[in-house]
């Protein structure tokens, strides 16, 4: 197991511009009026075009949204209507959008694929009684998926709580436990290229064992490590809202809220051992809320996160002197926000509470100049 480390104390913030400039260079418009929005997951296909799948809590329904670059225009649709949420997303190699997410009312893990003609949709028949928060999903080489799940009861009604996950192998659907610690998994994120260097990051919820962890599969089995953890046991979890993306040579990049110190941490493997960085401070996280990361065409990574206190969604992006942070949006329009980079564009999805909708935002990439560049942190991050 590697050892931990940080990158230094937090720094003090320099105020560059006023946070008037900093949204206004980020075109914020609607995706789904009404339509619900929450756990937003969005992916950039190879045409770039844009897909968006999202839950509404009133109608309890799995919805997907396709952005069509040539028409600049959204289109959506109601894929299932038994859907609690908790909703994740993966393009195959026919750009062609797989879902994973919870069922409405019965605690169980469901599964849709796009066929290219019509959807398709699954209640899973996995060994448990009960299958509560996040869901993720990846593909493998074959377009086959790999789910990741909190599994919380057995039928026999034991308590288990833990990671686990299944894939569709020669097919039937195999499960596997990833890491039995009591607590494991509560908020995971699957992510793999092409099935290749298949990782997981996750956080364990109880109190004793309570951390950020991370999860890889050796081709027979799955080893975790601890990224950060608590032995202070403090008297409220520390860390929620765990998300991830790996690079090209699988290098692992992971987003996460610490609610003991009110920050957005990122950590990555470098040379064997974690290194961990403060993003920037927030006043309270929401729950249960996911962060978004993702990595620009030259390994920049770009993070969004929600500040439920002042209830604005931010992005930050990482420079060689340090995390530069923005505000996209604010009246608490931001909840589970999902973030990608195409060639020359940044582009947001998120749940805006007031409206009941999914919203987008979109800027350009480029280097922001002093003129406009928001909030400058220190290369540890924080204010």
């Amino acid at each position: 197991m590697p050892r931990l480390r940080t990158s230094g104390r937090v720094a003090l913030l320099v105020i560059l511009v006023a946070l008037g400039a900093q949204a206004a260079a980020w075109r914020v418009g609607v995706v789904d009026a009404a339509g619900g929005g929450k756990y937003s997951t969005l992916l950039i296909d190879q045409f770039g075009n844009a897909h968006a799948a999202y839950a509404s809590d009133t109608r309890h329904e799995l919805r997907y949204a396709f952005w069509d670059h040539r028409l600049n225009r959204w289109f959506t649709m109601v894929v299932d209507n038994r859907c609690s949420g908790f909703v994740s997303m993966a393009l195959d190699s026919h750009q062609r959008p797989h879902i994973s997410y919870l069922d409405y009312g019965f605690n169980r893990l469901k599964y849709a694929y796009w066929d290219g003609a019509a959807w398709h949709s699954q209640t899973l028949n996995i060994h448990s009684k009960a299958i509560e928060f996040y869901t993720s999903i990846t593909l493998d080489a074959g377009d086959h998926p790999t789910i990741s799940y909190y599994d919380v009861a057995t039928p026999e009604d034991e308590v288990v709580i833990r990671l686990r996950v299944v894939r569709f192998v020669d097919g039937v659907w195999e499960t596997a436990t990833v890491d039995p610690t009591l607590g494991s998994g509560k908020f995971n994120s699957i992510a793999s290229n092409a099935g290749q260097h298949l990782q997981i990051a996750y956080a364990n919820v109880h109190y004793e064992t309570q951390s950020v962890r991370y999860a890889q599969w050796n081709g027979k089995s799955w080893a975790f490590q601890i990224v950060e953890n608590t032995p202070e046991n403090p008297l409220r979890i520390s860390f929620f809202s765990v998300k991830l993306a790996i690079d090209g040579t699988g290098v692992p990049h992971i987003v996460y809220t610490d609610t003991e110190k009110r920050c957005i941490k990122y950590a990555t493997l470098r040379d064997g051992k974690w290194q961990r960085e403060v993003v920037d401070s927030i006043v309270r996280e929401a729950y249960p809320d996911r962060n978004g990361i993702t990595l620009g065409p030259d390994g920049t990574p770009y993070l969004s996160y929600y500040d439920a206190q002042r209830g604005v969604l931010k992005v930050a992006h990482r420079e060689s002197t340090g995390w530069v942070a923005e505000e996209v949006d604010g009246n608490f329009a931001g909840y589970t926000s999902s973030i990608q980079v195409t060639g020359d564009e940044v582009i947001v999805v998120y749940y805006d509470e007031n409206g009941d909708q999914l919203k987008f935002a979109r800027r350009p990439v480029r280097p922001l100049a002093p003129a406009n560049a928001g909030e400058r942190l220190s290369p540890a991050g924080g204010r």
